[in-house]
């Protein structure tokens, strides 16, 4: 039996005194015993929508256990059945935290692997078509509605490719659109997720557990390791690692940090930041307020672990042991002001400790925050302008282009740019290990030339996690867009079956369009909300046009 997450703080004497002044809040107001009584008023009055009926991720682990079997039978059935590749087909947090849990299983022999396609880029799609074969392609189509955009145009698209139901296996909410698409068409298994888990605290219920158990985790470990982290959630504030996480985020916000930089020790957790970036920015980013999260890129970022910034808080997720360099980084950051939360984790239940320790600590945040952790009032806007662009190409107007990469055009847009503001740049680019290292790179040229915090984002997966913050939390982020012109050409084919439930896609006949059209709705959406917004067109050699504008941007940093 693994230890449970413990935490160690390393502050300054005035922001101690703030996390223990609202520690002892916490403990007035009873804080851990009226989470798990799931009293609402705990973020708000009584009855308001999405509070109540959000808590169902509390009992996840649980629940989770009580399935495992189940869940590791059909997958081994699929495995015997000649699938080799799994498709996960979803968005934000249907997907991100099978992505984590990939990473931490590593390949199993005799099981599934785990191929995300979380993108609307047809270049993404194509290269996903060409690394798979159809008939030993097993497709998870995840979605809670079952009426999401993104989702039900890329599962018409594998059904085109290969429409037998038996290789189809649906994760969603029970009466939900994809339920009723899923049985039109056949599906091998529909899971039902809780209804009361939002997608973002979805991580230990069958959103992470199907996939889980697909690519040959282990589960047991996953859901024990939750199971301990929230029954030690239960305790005394003073003995309670997930609630005084949160109150520390919360109170240290409050002093101005409200940018939370992410630092993982163990390699094997390198996605985490990912999903903790969604879980973060999500649930606090919204009327005004919210925690920025800066996920360090271990390739390209390791100096974010030694930030100095006076409106950083530095989170690491580590083991118990010791960590010679990674101590010497800590206390510098600690020297220079910043303060340091350290959670501890360890052994094969580390990962499923992990995700149940910060979504307490998440929601613990918002009632110190003032805010409800468990709505997302602002991402609904983002949907709003796509369809409402890709009406305008349906009544035949174009959509404008993104003006050619011009160095001078982007060090113009971050000139003067300074802490507390911060730096987004949004890829709408195939998200691969050569894009994510040259948008690095871009990152890090341009932290030269700055104190503020910068993040990166894959569009349009960012648009149901970090969007929520950039339109609703406080104002001051410049979001640089980054567009490519893709090589692949995909359609969007209609509803195989009449009446097939799932929803329709809007209007569009084209990957293409459709994700061309996601980009110009958000950049729209935050034009609309006053943020500064360049987007900038890489062309079809995105990959050498980006490397280019780098370059140019580190000759004079």
């Amino acid at each position: 039996m693994s230890t449970p997450p413990a935490l160690r703080l390393r502050l300054s004497d005035e922001q101690q005194r703030a996390v223990d002044e609202l520690l002892a809040r916490a403990a007035e107001e009873r804080v851990p015993d009226r989470l798990w009584e799931r009293d609402d008023t705990l973020w708000g009055p009584a009855g308001q929508p999405e509070v109540a009926d959000r808590l169902g991720w509390l009992d996840a682990p649980y629940r989770g256990l009580e399935e495992q079997t189940r869940l590791e039978e059909l997958a081994a059935e699929c495995a015997r059945d000649g699938f080799t590749d799994l498709v996960l087909v979803g968005m934000g947090g249907s997907s991100l935290a099978p992505e984590v849990i990939w990473q931490w299983t590593g390949p199993r022999k005799e099981r599934l692997r785990l191929r995300m396609l979380d993108s609307t880029d047809p270049d993404a799609i194509a290269t996903v078509d060409a690394a798979t074969e159809p008939e030993r392609t097993l497709v998870l189509v995840s979605t809670k509605s079952g009426g999401t955009l993104e989702t039900v145009s890329l599962f018409r698209h594998f059904w085109e490719r290969h429409p037998d139901g038996r290789a189809f296996v649906a994760v969603t909410d029970p009466g939900s659109g994809l339920e009723t698409m899923a049985k039109a068409h056949g599906f091998r298994a529909i899971l039902h997720g809780d209804p009361e888990i939002g997608g973002r605290y979805s991580a230990l219920s069958p959103f992470g557990t199907v996939p889980a158990a697909f690519v040959g985790a282990d589960l047991g470990a996953l859901l024990h390791g939750g199971a301990r982290a929230l029954d030690a959630s239960k305790a005394p504030v003073e003995e309670n690692a997930a609630v005084r996480l949160g109150v520390a985020m919360a109170a240290l916000a409050g002093q101005g940090r409200d940018k939370l930089v992410l630092r993982v020790q163990d390699e094997r957790l390198g996605a985490f930041g990912l999903w903790l970036e969604q879980l973060v920015a999500e649930s606090t980013g919204k009327h005004g307020h919210g925690l920025l999260p800066v996920v360090a890129d271990p390739e390209s970022d390791k100096a974010l672990g030694r930030t100095t910034s006076a409106d950083r808080q530095l989170l690491v997720l580590r083991g118990p042991g010791e960590d010679a360099e990674l101590d010497a980084d800590l206390q510098a950051s600690r020297d220079a002001g910043v303060p340091v939360l350290e959670l501890v984790v360890e052994g094969a239940e580390a990962l499923g400790a992990a995700f149940a320790t910060t979504e307490v600590a998440v929601a613990v945040a918002g009632w110190g925050l003032g805010i409800n952790p468990f709505d997302q009032p602002d991402v609904q806007a983002a949907k709003d302008a796509t369809k409402a662009v890709l009406s305008d190409v349906s009544a035949g107007t174009k959509i404008p282009p993104a003006p050619e990469a011009d160095a001078d055009a982007l060090r113009a847009f971050v000139a003067g740019l300074a802490a507390p503001e911060y730096l987004a740049i949004l890829a709408y680019l195939p998200p691969s290990r050569d894009a994510a290292r040259q948008v690095g790179r871009l990152r890090h040229a341009l932290a030269g030339r700055t104190d503020a915090a910068i993040t990166t984002g894959f569009g349009p997966r960012y648009l149901h996690s970090t969007g929520q913050l950039h339109k609703g939390g406080a104002d001051g982020g410049r979001f640089l867009i980054l567009e490519h012109d893709p090589r692949a050409e995909r359609s969007v084919p209609a509803p195989a079956i009449d009446g097939e439930g799932g929803g329709d896609p809007a209007p569009t006949t084209s990957f293409r369009t459709l994700f061309h059209a996601q980009s110009q709705g958000d950049a729209r959406t935050l034009e609309s909300r006053g943020r500064q917004v360049l987007r900038v067109s890489l062309g079809s050699d995105w990959l050498e046009t980006l490397s280019s504008l780098t370059t140019a941007i580190e000759e004079t940093s």
